[in-house]
């Protein structure tokens, strides 16, 4: 990459970094000034900035301001990307049953009720979720590893210190939807963990799983394994929580025990996941130079 093009991406991502950022925040207080529910997410422009605006950055910014589409990872390539393909939607529903089931026989994890009635309730929820979750990570994906993954990776040359900025970004947008656009109740029914212990552990969390993703779109030139690995974990983690398939035992059993992205063991397997995609991708890459 030659001087002018590395300046151009510096230049690009500060813009980016800035819009997602800032405009989520922005949309909130034009709700708050004009009287509506930040909650509410119908005819709220915080919602609708948050959910936009990292796609329609990416957009302009290749369109408009020189990023072009090379790197955008539209091409599924299936037919070299089967494993990954069947990584991405595996990983984290076996990572979560795998949590759940040790919680339990460690009298962690309580599970209420396991009939057939409610397990087959649970399946149709999962399959209703697909869909509407992969619609909604098209916006997220094409965004975080479409976009400032490839373009992060082309500047700083330590590939983990890349995704780790991915992660830090990442969980920097999700702070106004934790803060102001979810409503509390919302936000209990999820965790029983304080703000500050939440955000600490989803910061924890979400630089491992910026790995995992971001190593998936490396290996595969392509979005879309992350757009499927990352509906899997809100599809079976959301339904999870709506259907109350689980209660924990006690607060320190949800910091250990959660399936979702925040708890210690998930991002202990994260991190040993992310880790084992960069050094087999990295060295499969030396040993064909």
């Amino acid at each position: 990459m030659n001087i002018e093009t590395k300046r151009r991406t510096a230049r690009n991502l500060s813009i980016f970094v800035t819009c997602i950022i800032a405009i989520p925040w922005l949309g909130w207080w034009l709700d708050v000034q004009r009287g509506a529910d930040p909650h509410a997410q119908n005819g709220s422009l915080g919602w609708l900035f948050f959910i936009l605006t990292p796609l329609a950055a990416v957009l302009l910014l290749r369109a408009f301001a020189g990023d072009g589409w090379k790197d955008f990872g539209l091409n599924p390539g299936f037919k070299n990307n089967g494993k990954w393909y069947l990584f991405a939607f595996l990983f984290h529903p076996l990572t979560m049953v795998v949590i759940l089931f040790t919680g339990y026989l460690l009298g962690f994890i309580i599970i209420p009720d396991g009939s057939t009635a409610r397990l087959a309730l649970l399946g149709q929820a999962l399959l209703a979720g697909l869909l509407p979750g992969f619609i909604k990570n098209i916006f997220e994906e094409f965004a975080w590893r479409g976009y400032l993954t490839p373009k992060i990776q082309t500047i700083i040359k330590n590939p983990l210190a890349g995704h780790t900025l991915v992660g830090i970004i990442w969980l920097t947008w999700h702070l106004p939807y934790y803060l102001v656009l979810m409503s509390p109740e919302t936000l209990q029914k999820a965790t029983g963990l304080n703000m500050g212990a939440f955000l600490l552990l989803g910061l924890a969390g979400i630089i491992p799983t910026a790995i995992v993703y971001g190593e998936l779109r490396l290996w595969t030139n392509s979005v879309w394994p992350p757009v499927l690995i990352h509906t899997c974990a809100n599809v079976f983690f959301d339904t999870l929580i709506l259907l109350k398939v689980f209660n924990y035992s006690s607060a320190s059993a949800e910091i250990f025990f959660a399936p979702g992205l925040y708890g210690v063991l998930v991002i202990i397997i994260n991190l040993a996941a992310g880790l084992w995609l960069y050094r087999r991708r990295t060295r499969i890459s030396q040993d064909e130079r």
